[in-house]
């Protein structure tokens, strides 16, 4: 029993505390239950929206047409996808129009001018982006629509856009690309709603341009609207105007069929794309490689480094082909002039090669295939080689020219300061010292006048030849003042022999008639009729003839050797000329190109 009293009480004592509550606690505002004005008339004005309906344009009457002002204010660039060819930006719609029933009287509300309300709870525009390339269904986030007591709404949602615009990229990387976002009714026509453009607090005049206050700039893009967000819309030169056009759809009422039109609102976007990473991953290169193209025509053609360095480049142009394929959409109507550019660069570094090795082959295989058609050599290397400043340095040998001039030359360059005597050399017509095969007509028959005759003197050399002949045991000796011929003719065989290495077969004339030459004459003793005298001359006109001979033999194979570098030499100026026509049509290729590819800047003004 004692135990009841107790328990007793600690159960008043939890009534007591359960039905008091205690002191609020230290940070927290004491609740007040007075009545709040702004949910009064927020409730009101809900309530009677409800009993009029929310759907359904917010006029008195259905002839009023509904004015909606409309403004698109620029916050960020996201992206733009070049291969999809969808623009991504951050953007605040702002709509301004009159709701008759969202009107009261502010002194009989607390003097509140304004409230807040979510947008679900009151008609709203349609109004959308009719150029969307969204898979969402809703751009808009949710924002509450400020309502003033004279029943004007101020909408600014915030949006995030993903619109369709058709990329150029013709001068890329300095392109410009322009994206159109047209905004529009989707149900209401012109006589329901007009759709105008925004008039900001600071001026009376609709600014028909996009708002650039907000904007954070893009790393990769520049707008023309950044550099005059803080100048007044009137004023502004290098921002495009946006413009407004109708769109008339067709509708089908039965068998009539009906043309309305619906306003459209196309703001437009200009972008310069920031050149600076790929002007250090394509065009440094490309101006480098081009450099080295060049370099490639002025090589020689027959000089493999032309070949090697030609096909590096050709590789190099290839792999910077890839990489802007990787940057640059690939179904576009017109190809990057820089593309081209590469192209162009591979197709003459192809050429190039193609003619190096056309003249390698024309280098090494020119002889055989012939002189150079007369016509091609007067086009191109009469012709096209003065213009290509290329000239042929190894002229064609005359075919008429005798034999007799070119022993004339050999033995004065050969024969020393004895060649430069003037030598009386009457010519050998006797039978008995010429054979019958120096009879003839050819040209090398008067190459018996280029050589000293010691056998035919009038001076009657033979009188001074003693009957003891030369060191060899044969041959005739005569002085020098005798026969001044016979030691310009010494000479000259003897540099001869030793220059040319010796003519197998021939006699050795350095130690016989050389030698029996230039011997002094032992006595004046009549030796007309010696039997040693005849034997000697014999002997003398056996070896004139085979030197005479090999002399001949000698300069025809100098005369092919010619011939046939002449003609080798024709067919490598005949390149030559080509590849350095392929280097002046390079060059005008390219500063063509360069002149018409320079970015043109497009105006555009509110009548387009």
């Amino acid at each position: 029993m004692k135990r009841h009293p107790i328990l007793l009480l600690f159960f008043i004592i939890l009534l007591a505390s359960n039905g008091h509550p205690g002191p609020a606690p230290k940070g927290h505002p004491k609740i007040n239950k007075t009545k709040s004005v702004e949910k009064a008339l927020i409730r009101m004005l809900i309530e009677r929206y409800r009993r009029f309906g929310v759907i359904g344009r917010p006029v008195s009457d259905n002839k009023i047409v509904l004015k909606v002002n409309y403004g698109l204010q620029l916050i960020q660039i996201l992206d733009l996808d070049e291969n999809k060819q969808i623009l991504h930006t951050n953007c605040w719609s702002m709509y301004r129009w009159n709701d008759t029933l969202l009107q009261w009287n502010p002194a009989e509300h607390g003097n509140v001018t304004e409230v807040r309300i979510f947008p679900s709870q009151i008609w709203t525009p349609d109004i959308q982006l009719f150029n969307f390339a969204d898979e969402r269904i809703r751009e808009h986030r949710i924002a509450r629509v400020v309502v003033h007591s004279d029943g004007s709404i101020l909408w600014v949602p915030q949006a995030l856009f993903k619109s369709a615009c058709q990329v150029e990229i013709t001068y890329f990387p300095f392109d410009t690309q322009i994206c159109n976002l047209e905004f529009g009714s989707w149900t209401y026509d012109r006589t329901q709603m007009e759709l105008d453009w925004w008039v900001t607090t600071s001026s009376p005049i609709p600014n028909p341009y996009v708002d650039f206050v907000d904007y954070v700039p893009s790393n990769e893009w520049r707008t023309d609207g950044e550099t005059e967000r803080d100048i007044v819309h009137t004023n502004r030169t290098k921002q495009i105007k946006a413009y407004k056009r109708y769109q008339e759809r067709n509708q089908t009422d039965g068998d009539v069929v009906t043309t309305k039109q619906y306003t459209v609102l196309c703001y437009r976007v200009r972008l310069h794309r920031n050149p600076s990473f790929y002007i250090f991953i394509l065009v440094v290169p490309c101006i480098l490689l081009s450099s080295l193209t060049i370099v490639v025509f002025w090589l020689p053609p027959e000089s493999p480094a032309k070949m090697m360095l030609g096909m590096n480049i050709f590789v190099t142009f290839f792999l910077l082909l890839l990489v802007l394929a990787g940057q640059t959409p690939n179904a576009v109507k017109e190809f990057p002039l820089i593309g081209a550019y590469f192209c162009l660069n591979m197709i003459m570094i192809t050429l190039s090669t193609f003619l190096a090795t056309l003249v390698i082959h024309f280098h090494y295989r020119g002889a055989r295939n012939g002189p150079l058609p007369a016509i091609i050599h007067r086009i191109i290397i009469e012709g096209m080689g003065r213009l290509m400043l290329v000239r042929q340095s190894i002229p064609l040998p005359e075919e008429k020219k005798t034999l007799s001039h070119v022993v004339t030359r050999t033995a004065a360059g050969l024969g020393g300061r004895h060649a430069r005597r003037k030598l009386r050399v009457p010519e050998l017509h006797s039978s008995k010292f010429l054979g019958d095969d120096d009879l003839d007509d050819s040209p090398q028959r008067t190459a018996t006048g280029a050589l000293p005759n010691c056998i035919d003197g009038g001076s009657g050399w033979r009188n001074h030849v003693p009957m003891s002949g030369s060191r060899s045991g044969f041959g005739p000796s005569c002085a020098a003042t005798t026969c001044p011929g016979c030691m310009g003719l010494a000479d000259s065989v003897g540099d001869l022999s030793r220059r040319s290495g010796g003519v197998p077969g021939t006699l050795d004339w350095h130690s016989s008639t050389v030698d029996a030459v230039r011997a002094p004459p032992a006595g004046n003793a009549d030796s007309e009729d010696s039997p040693i005298m005849l034997s000697s001359s014999t002997s003398l006109e056996r070896d004139v003839r085979e030197l005479k001979r090999y002399v001949r033999m000698f300069v025809n194979r100098q005369k092919e050797g010619s011939r046939k570098n002449a003609i080798a030499m024709e067919w490598r100026t005949m390149a030559l000329v080509l590849d350095r026509l392929f280097f002046f049509v390079y060059i005008a290729t390219i500063g063509i190109t360069v002149v018409t590819s320079l970015p043109r800047s497009k105006r555009f003004d509110g009548a387009q």
